[in-house]
Order: structure tokens, then sequence, then C-alpha cells
């Protein structure tokens, strides 16, 4: 992470939301939106979440139509076309927008379930209780304050705050989930999709040829990549790497495996091999990330 620095607040606008940003994008915080159309298109592989404190909103992500109220918490990910965006004259809501970096890096073995809601089941709105919306605010204002204070505190903390704000929203999805049925109206295309993304999750050894997950999927790797890329702006290729590079920070920082264990788990040939992935895709050497600070 680069050292934060706290953005100059617009003022005088009647409909600009003040903002902090920090890590180089991996994080922005707004407060006071009363105009989403301000905030799209959302930048490169960001991800928002945002909370209604006032008011009500529609606007068409990709193919529905969604309403958010009072107290809903909503979610748009980098694929998601918006258009139409109505509010009601009294609208108002705080958001995050968090990079995928930042919320791979975060969330290790809960990934499956930030996955299963946004990719899977695309869903883009629930409704809060109060303890949720509490608890929210709660982080939200702990992370704007030390942004606000960035001299007294350090990435690391900045960094924890955000992952417990995650693990708690993923609390909430995982429980949404268990009473969420499959839709029963779905395309024979997000089905397939569905599938490739928990066959993917599911496997032990994440980095196999693309030809592999079709040939099981019956279809071709060229309509695969195709399918998701249609769903999630991401190819086969970036879904299984996401997977793998995942599994590789997790074992490497939360595992007492040695590297070479960690290699052979995860179906590397060598540790030549697990060495050079590790270089090209995370930027250092496996030894190094396992004792990066």
């Amino acid at each position: 992470m680069k050292k934060m620095q706290p953005a100059d607040q617009p003022s005088g606008a009647m409909y600009s939301p003040s903002i902090v940003n920090y890590s180089d994008g991996d994080v922005s915080i707004f407060d006071h939106v009363k105009d989403l159309s301000q905030l799209f298109p959302l930048k490169h592989m960001t991800n928002l979440v945002g909370i209604c404190v006032a008011g009500s909103l529609t606007m068409q992500v990709g193919e529905k139509q969604i309403t958010i109220n009072t107290n809903d918490v909503f979610f748009c990910t980098p694929n998601d076309r918006i258009e139409n965006i109505q509010h009601s004259a009294d609208f108002e809501c705080k958001m995050l927008c968090l990079s995928d970096n930042i919320i791979q890096g975060l969330l290790h073995d809960k990934i499956n379930i930030w996955h299963n809601a946004i990719y899977i089941n695309h869903l883009n709105v629930f409704s809060m209780s109060s303890i949720c919306r509490e608890e929210f605010g709660f982080y939200y204002g702990l992370i704007r304050s030390k942004i606000q204070n960035i001299k007294n505190t350090t990435d690391e903390i900045i960094k924890a705050i955000v992952r417990a704000l995650l693990l708690e929203l993923c609390h909430y999805l995982s429980k949404l989930e268990t009473v969420r049925d499959t839709p029963s109206n779905l395309s024979q295309g997000r089905l397939l999709f569905n599938k490739f993304l928990k066959m993917v999750s599911n496997n032990e050894v994440k980095r196999q040829p693309i030809h592999t997950y079709a040939g099981k999927l019956a279809i071709t790797p060229k309509y695969l990549t195709m399918l998701c890329l249609k769903y999630s702006n991401k190819t086969a290729s970036d879904w299984i790497i996401e997977y793998t590079l995942e599994d590789i920070r997790f074992y490497l920082r939360h595992s007492n495996l040695s590297i070479k264990e960690v290699s052979a788990k995860l179906g590397f040939a060598n540790m030549s091999h697990f060495g050079s992935y590790s270089r090209k895709h995370l930027g250092l050497s496996p030894r190094d990330y396992r004792y990066m600070k």
C-alpha cells in the first residue's frame, strides 16, 4: 500500500460528495452523496458498497431495475452497467469504493461468500437490521476517522478495519445465502458461468487449463471465456488466476505449511515454477511474500 493522503473536499457545489481517498485508489469514502450519477462509471476494477441513509433510489443494473430504500445496503461491481438513475429529493447515501485487489487480499478464505453473493446470485441490494446498520456505521466512521488522522495511524490499522467491515458484510451475506433460492429463470449461459465459479472455488488445485473446466461443462474454452466476460467482465483465465492467488496468499500468510508444501498442495510442478508464478502475479517471491510486513 502506498502512504495515504486525505483528498481535498469539494466546496460550494450542492451535490458534490465529500471524499477521502487513500491507498492509491484501493479505497475511497464518499459522504453525503445526493446524486449517485456523479460516481458512474466506476473506475476499472472498483466495487461499490453503499448504504442509503435517507430517501430512496431506483436504477437499472444490467437487465434489471432495483429499488433502494432507507437503511438498504447496495452493491455494484466493476462490470455492472448502471443506467436510469432516479432518486427522491431527500436521497442521501454513504459509500465505500473498494478495488478488487483489496477485497481479494483481505477476505482470504471468505472470498467465496463474496463471489457467490455478488457474481453468482447477482445480489445488488438487501435491507439491514438495526444491529447491522449500527455496525456498518461504526466501521464506516472509524475508517473515515483514521483516514482523516492519517499521521496517527498505519496502513495495517486501516487494512484491519476494512477487513473487519468486509467480514461483517460476508457474515450477513452468508445468512442471506442460506435462505436464497437459485432463481429459476436464469439463462443457460448464466447457469454455466455459476457452475464454473463453483467448480474453480471447490477445486483444491485451481490452476488447471481452461479446457479442463470447459470439458467438464461440455462447452468449448472459447465459449466459457465469452460467458465469463459477459457476466463478470473477466476471462476464465482471470478467474482461475484470482482464485489461485487467493490460495497462495492464504497458505503463505496464514498456515504453517512450508513453501515447498504450499507449492505441492496447489499443484505446481516444482518450486521454480511456483516462484516464477508468484513473482509474475504478486510481484514477490513466495518467501518474500510470506515475510512481507
